[in-house]
């Protein structure tokens, strides 16, 4: 077994990468901003069982009028990504943005919440990327790039506009510190956190910043600045700081537990933005804060979160929202600065008397997986249809305990007593099953629909047709692929052609063949995602031969390096979503550094096809299908059906949002089915944003070797390429969960040498065949 050369992201090494949230799982892992609802929530988790939380949005049946209504702020046509939002000390308000092209950047003041806007340009700043901005209560700037060296320039406009340029020196000795967040006082003092995890205060005349206020050592995550105090989120809680006493930080137990209770709210991450933003209540020592799950009031020294808004009714449940900054400006009246899945909007929440309380109707949504695409498919549809409350459950959850056997129970279960969700989101689940025993809908109406307006992937389509009928469709859908040179690519059209050809690339060799990441489950679940689609017999069993063939090639390959289970990426992705968000298994990275001859695995969207393409000025590598030759399939992701018990028509205008084009118009979890959306994907990645923006993935490995490449645009033929690997998909692989268990279950002991391939055939088929047989 080759030396662990495991790759880790460097602290000291900034990624940039402006257009979207969701960052490549080789080189730095993103962590999703949503908060994870547990098996059949979605509501705010911060306290509800232990009624520390009063929610003004009770939920469908409550009654009454009155709540608080979303709406977007329309800003100047030139605004592009907004870098931050305040309420100066005279009441207007002021955004930092910077402009569609050329990396312009504007300071946008209104005195009159958002009705009229002045556009005013940022003069003698240079046009680079300039990831941060703070604004002070006068109205002035600072816009603050990246440092080299722990050395920056920072770009002063003051309140009559006219520019300054500052040097400033970050604290400590290392050459890559970074400031990472910047925002004023009341009073105008510029505070910022680095790298570190230190809280700074800014002197930006003498051009100095000094560690301001004693963590104990405690790593900061963000900050906020609420009034004459900062609040700074760590691992643990919440620091309270007052800034003009500098003493002891306080607490409160509360806020403390939001954290506790949410890992994720204490996710630093992001490269901008925050988990969680913080402004002041309008009374002495009130908080407002707006996070995944809505927006709060808090007074200090209180015992309970009073609810304003509830996020599954607007933006802030998307899944894929990043906040930059949220403003009171009065009791009726909040405004959420935020990126929403690549999309920069102002959101303004104001109360309204005459609204109903909550909405009358009702649909349920289900999926086995936490998925961020999914949220902001129901936050769409919650925005056009206002009256129906869409409930939106998961089967599984990290931290609940819950097993697949235990979730498909319960589920099968509720929809026998006609119980069961209106929409299905059918990954991992028995779809056959459900079909023969009528549980779900023909959705061939919305189907046909959609592809007369938008147009669908047609072998997509056709492989989705049950005896002329589409019960479940594939919203979106992965790849499996080859990476490496030539002769790899032409090798892998089978499992065994690629069995082959890393034997023959390891002998007389030292170096590694197949990426430390591919231990034995991850192998397997490629493999199998790349193969399963020819399994299923007619008489609705598995295939002996096949199965076989594909165990042999795995052992084959797993044998060429025998890589340690302690770097199986499968063990720490589960169903492969993470926090919401669908990551792919191809690795790059040890191609890259030399520790790989090839790559092979799931790619999985727009964002990865184009920092694949890009690794390639350093790898000098390409892609194929994998499996081509056998099986040309694809790997289903947010496959949907309506429930034949449920309220089919809401649903059924639920599925026409989710199949839509707005909808799909994302670069992330998954390709998308829906042609428009695919065809406007390409056309965005010959034009990249990121490629604009200098946009480049930096990493290093643990013995310090440092890595680095700039984002590319594709190329046509890149596209006509990929476009035409997408349409030459025929097969779904089978992704049914309880199948895919056993296969990875019995093959680990197969390839660990615990079980030979006799016992393992006979095994898989006699678990597989009977849990066939019970089921349909």
């Amino acid at each position: 077994m080759r030396k662990n050369s495991t790759t880790k992201p460097a602290f000291g090494i900034v990624l940039r990468m402006w257009e979207s949230k969701a960052l490549c799982l080789l080189f730095v892992l993103v962590l999703a901003v949503c908060t994870g609802c547990s098996k059949g929530d979605n509501s705010n988790k911060g306290g509800e069982d232990n009624k520390e939380t009063t929610q003004l949005n009770a939920g469908v049946g409550g009654k009454g009028n009155g709540r608080f209504l979303e709406s977007e702020v329309v800003l100047p046509g030139k605004t592009g990504r907004i870098l931050t939002l305040a309420k100066l000390k005279d009441g207007s308000l002021e955004v930092v943005t910077e402009g569609k092209e050329e990396k312009s950047y504007y300071i946008l003041k209104s005195n009159d919440q958002g009705k009229h806007w002045e556009e005013i340009p940022i003069k003698g700043v240079p046009k680079t990327h300039i990831p941060y901005a703070a604004v002070s209560p006068d109205g002035s700037v600072a816009m603050i790039p990246y440092a080299k060296k722990s050395s920056l320039e920072i770009y002063f406009v003051d309140a009559k506009r006219k520019t300054n340029q500052f040097g400033l020196q970050l604290p400590g000795n290392e050459e890559k510190n970074q400031i990472r967040q910047a925002a004023y006082d009341k009073k105008g003092t510029l505070f910022a956190r680095d790298l570190k995890g230190s809280l700074l205060a800014v002197d930006l005349k003498k051009g100095t910043c000094k560690v301001v206020f004693d963590t104990n050592g405690i790593q900061v995550n963000y900050f906020g600045i609420v009034g004459n105090e900062m609040l700074a989120v760590h691992d643990k809680g919440i620091q309270i700081f007052n800034m003009e006493k500098k003493d002891v930080p306080e607490s409160e137990i509360v806020l403390d537990d939001l954290i506790k209770k949410d890992k994720k709210l204490a996710s630093s991450s992001l490269d901008s933005g925050a988990p969680m933003v913080f402004s002041e209540g309008t009374e002495d020592g009130g908080i407002v804060f707006a996070n995944g799950n809505g927006l709060f009031h808090f007074n200090r020294g209180g015992s309970v979160t009073e609810q304003l808004v509830d996020a599954s009714l607007t933006s802030l449940g998307s899944g894929g929202i990043v906040l930059l900054d949220l403003v009171t400006v009065d009791q009726n009246n909040f405004w959420v600065a935020a990126n929403d899945n690549g999309e920069y909007k102002l959101l303004q929440y104001s109360y309204d008397s005459n609204a109903a309380s909550v909405p009358n109707k009702e649909i349920t949504v289900y999926a086995l997986d936490e998925s961020s695409f999914l949220r902001k498919v129901v936050n769409m549809f919650q925005k056009q249809h206002p009256d129906t409350y869409v409930k939106l459950e998961f089967g599984l959850s990290d931290d609940d305990g819950v097993t697949l056997e235990d979730a498909l129970s319960v589920l099968s279960t509720n929809i026998l007593a006609d119980k069961g969700p209106d929409v299905l989101i059918l990954d991992g689940l028995p779809v056959d099953s459900y079909i023969k025993k009528g549980i779900l809908s023909d959705i061939s109406d919305v189907v046909e629909e959609i592809d007369e307006s938008d147009g669908l992937l047609p072998k997509i389509k056709e492989s989705s047709k049950n005896n002329g009928k589409i019960y479940a469709f594939p919203v979106r859908f992965l790849l499996s692929v080859i990476e490496g040179d030539s002769e790899t690519i032409k090798s892998a059209g089978s499992l065994s052609g690629l069995a082959e050809r890393a034997v023959k690339l390891k002998k007389g060799s030292d170096q590694g063949v197949i990426p430390e990441s591919k231990g034995t489950l991850t192998l397997l679940r490629d493999l199998y995602y790349a193969d399963s689609a020819s399994w299923m017999t007619e008489d609705n069993t598995i295939d002996k031969k096949a199965l076989t063939d594909y165990l042999s090639s795995a052992k084959q390959i797993y044998d060429v390096d025998s890589n340690g289970k302690e770097h199986d990426f499968h063990t720490k992705m589960g169903s492969g979503t993470i926090d919401g968000v669908k990551v792919g298994t191809l690795t790059d990275s040890e191609l890259i550094e030399g520790n790989s001859k090839m790559s092979m695995g799931t790619l999985v969207d727009f964002w990865s096809l184009q920092n694949m393409v890009s690794s390639w000025q350093l790898t000098k590598s390409d892609y194929g299908l994998l499996n081509h030759e056998k099986v040309k399939s694809y790997i289903p992701y947010l496959s949907v059906g309506v429930t034949e018990s449920g309220n089919k028509e809401a649903a059924k205008e639920f599925l026409k949002i989710l199949l839509g084009k707005k909808a799909n118009n994302s670069p992330q979890n998954g390709f998308p089915s829906n042609k428009a959306a695919f065809d406007l994907l390409c056309k965005e990645k010959m034009d990249s944003k990121a490629v604009k923006d200098d946009g480049s993935i930096s990493f290093s490995t643990e013995d310090e070797k440092n890595y680095n490449f700039n984002m590319v645009n594709l190329t046509k033929q890149q596209i006509d390429q990929f476009t035409t690997f997408v349409e030459s998909l025929e097969k779904p692989a089978m992704d049914n969960r309880i199948i895919l268990d056993i296969v990875l279950e019995q093959g680990d002991k197969l390839l660990l040498g615990e079980q030979n391939l006799k016992d393992t055939v006979d095994t898989i088929l006699k678990k597989v065949n009977l849990y066939l047989a019970e089921n349909n």
